[in-house]
Order: structure tokens, then sequence, then C-alpha cells
């Protein structure tokens, strides 16, 4: 299994010492050897920095592809005639779901020892070395920290680690896309179970499905969304031409749906541009963002990918029949569209919030459950005697944390 790190269950195994920090002290439990490892890393940075600079001036690598840049297809090496490898064309049909984005934020207890959050990191370092099929001492201490972090440390496919450690406690995991195709589903499926089983909490999820079949271009989807058929909260869709410099006429449109700072957007592009002519199929990401992200993570560990993604774009945006019926839960899918998303129906996005005060109670029960009160209230002939009998037959399965609701509505 690749996610057999220790975790926090295990902090007696792993490494001895921190990949982020050399380490002096261990603060309330005394002193620790410094981190061989750690020097090695930092030499071997220093040496990485040095080759890549002369390799630069001799024009023998491109900026663009150094190993901290999201470089998802590597250029061709010597084949053999007839070997796929990451550069020939891919010419598959139909659709393929993946996620190509991921970014997790580990919170340990914070009654852990500064050494024990250290040995918690170097687990989560292992795991991902795994499950990147690398080795956890090539990760490579970067000069500046990203995201808001001060430390940050490069691993395999590009996967970074950002930490403020020993400032905080917390720290950061994001996979770019090159990490995400080299681990595979099985393998990321391996890690997102590991990290919600250590107390990682997804930040966004950036879900994928490519139509190899091309059932609607980014175009019809633009027209559509204009249409009466879409059905959607959002009021904006954005369209950006990407193209180089003397070749105009190559460039690809994205369509954006929702705004960049939102918990959800929707991307739709001519994957077959983007890539260099190496994927022949329009893609549709899903980026999934806070609250949306979490719900994700948990819904791709427990459903089929395939399912998650097309329920979790449908409840975005469909596309239905306008003229096929006045109510839109009775609307026909829009052909295409049905043909893509496969059936899906609309699923929860997020998890519900609780609610901590009686108002916050009294709020969500109005929103929530209005109708159905006006249905009960109703069929009653308005009778209110109906809806005290419920009140006492709740009151009688009052748990712990319904009387201290009430306490703390009644303090405040």
């Amino acid at each position: 299994m690749p996610c057999a790190g220790p975790g926090l269950a295990g902090l007696q195994g792993g490494y001895p010492f921190s990949l982020l920090e050399p380490q002096t002290h261990l603060g309330r439990r005394g002193e620790a050897p410094r981190s061989n490892l750690m020097d090695r890393l930092i030499k071997r940075a220093e040496w990485v920095n040095t080759r890549l600079s002369v390799y630069l001036i001799r024009g023998n690598v491109n900026a663009n592809s150094l190993p901290n840049q999201d470089n998802r297809f590597p250029a061709q090496g010597l084949v053999t005639p007839g070997q796929k490898t990451a550069g020939t064309p891919d010419k598959r049909k139909g659709c393929a779901v993946s996620v190509d984005n991921l970014s997790v934020t580990f919170h340990p207890p914070e009654t852990l020892f500064i050494h024990e959050v250290e040995r918690f990191q170097d687990s989560v370092i292992e795991t991902i070395s795994d499950v990147l099929s690398g080795d956890p001492e090539d990760w490579i201490p970067l000069k500046h920290g990203y995201q808001g972090y001060r430390k940050t440390v490069l691993g395999p496919g590009g996967v970074r680690l950002h930490s403020d450690f020993p400032g905080a406690a917390h720290f950061n995991v994001s996979f770019p896309g090159q990490a995400c195709q080299r681990a595979g589903a099985e393998h990321l499926k391996d890690f997102l179970a590991y990290s919600a089983e250590n107390g990682g909490k997804a930040r966004r999820i950036d879900l994928a499905l490519d139509d190899y079949d091309k059932l609607i271009t980014p175009e019809e989807l633009e027209a559509q969304f204009h249409s009466p058929n879409a059905v959607t909260h959002i009021r904006k869709m954005k369209g950006v031409k990407d193209s180089e410099r003397g070749h105009p006429e190559e460039g690809g449109a994205t369509r954006y749906l929702g705004a960049p700072s939102s918990a959800r957007r929707l991307r739709c592009y001519d994957k077959n541009v983007e890539s260099g002519g190496l994927i022949d199929a329009y893609r549709w990401e899903l980026q999934e963002r806070k609250r949306a992200a979490e719900k994700a993570h948990y819904d791709l560990l427990n459903g089929d990918w395939g399912e998650v993604m097309r329920e979790r774009l449908v409840s975005l945006i469909d596309i239905k029949v306008y003229e096929s019926a006045v109510e839109i839960k009775d609307r026909i899918r829009w052909e295409p569209f049905e043909e893509l998303m496969q059936g899906a129906r609309k699923a929860p996005v997020y998890f519900p919030v609780e609610p901590k005060t009686v108002e916050e109670l009294e709020e969500y029960f109005r929103v929530h459950q209005g109708p159905s009160l006006a249905i009960i209230l109703e069929y009653h002939g308005g009778d209110l005697g109906t809806f005290i009998e419920i009140a006492k037959d709740g009151k009688r399965r009052w748990k712990p944390k319904h009387k201290k609701m009430l306490e703390r509505s009644n303090d405040v």
C-alpha cells in the first residue's frame, strides 16, 4: 500500500528529524541531533541550481520546464519507433475523469510536542513520496515560501509542502496537475484516504472531465448559457483566448463560469490546443475550493469519480430544453449535454452547516423547512395543535447539544 506512513497514530516511526527545518532543539524535551539529511538536501539544492544555470546558459533546458513549474507534458526523449510516450497524442474515445489539482491542509493536534509535529510532517512526506514513486531524500528546500507560507519544499512531480513551522503547526500540501497524473487515480485515492484519517482538510480540488468525442464545444456551451435552456444561479460567463505570439489563429478560448474568488468555478476549453496536440478532447474542469472542496474530498472517497464529477457539475449548471415543460424539474435535458452527463442528477455540494444559536436555528428552519411547515399547516386547516405536539415530542428527544444551544442563547 502506498499510504502506509505512520501518520498521527504511529509517530514512533518515520524520520528522526524534519525535512522542513534543521532541528536544533525539541522545546520542552531537550536537545536533539542536528539533521544530516537536511544538510544533504541543501547541498543537493545548491548543486541542482548550479547545474540548471549551466544548462540554461547553454540553451539545453527550457526555463518553463523546471521542476517547480506545472509542466504537464515533458519533452520527448529518444524512443523506440512505435513506443507510446508522454509525447504521443492520445486518441481515446468517450470520456475520462481525473483529479487535476489537489491542495490539503493538515492540522496536527495542539497537544503534540515540537518533535512530534516534525515527525508527523516527515510521515506525510514519506507517504507522498510512496504515492509518487519518489524518494523522501529528493525533496528540495526552496529559497522562498509560497501561498503565504514562509517555507516550501519541492517534491516529485512538482508537489509542494508549505509550512510556517515552528511558528505554526499546520502545513499545506499541493499537488499540481503533473503530480496528480503521476500518482494515478488509485494512489491519489489512497492519499485522500490517508489525509482524511490524519486530520487533513481539502482546500482545493480540481475535477477534470475530458470529452474525447467532443460532444459540446466551448462555443456551444457559451451559446447555451445565454439561452433559456441554462439552469444555473451564475450570472456571467467569461471568455479568454490564449495564443502564442505570431500564431493568433492557433489560440483556443477558455470559458469561465463563476468568479475567480468563488468556492466553485467551471472552465471549459479545447485541451488539444492547450496540450499541443497530446490530448484531443474538450476539457470540463470543475474547481472546488474551501467548503466545496471538503465535500468533494468526501465524495471522491465514497463514490465513483465519473458520477461524482457529473453530479457536482450539473449542480453548478444544467442545460434543459426550455420549451419541453413549464416546471424546470419536468424539462428534458439538452441531448448533447445528456449524453455527456449520462443521466446525472444534482447532488449536495457542501456539508450542511449546523446552527449554533437559537437565532441561527430559527433562520435555518425558516429557509429550509418553511415550505414543509406550510404544507402541514394547510393540511390541518391552520390548526397549530399539530405543531405543539411535534414540539413536545422533540423536547423529549433533546440531547446535551440542544440544551447547550438554548443556554448559550439565553446568556446572550
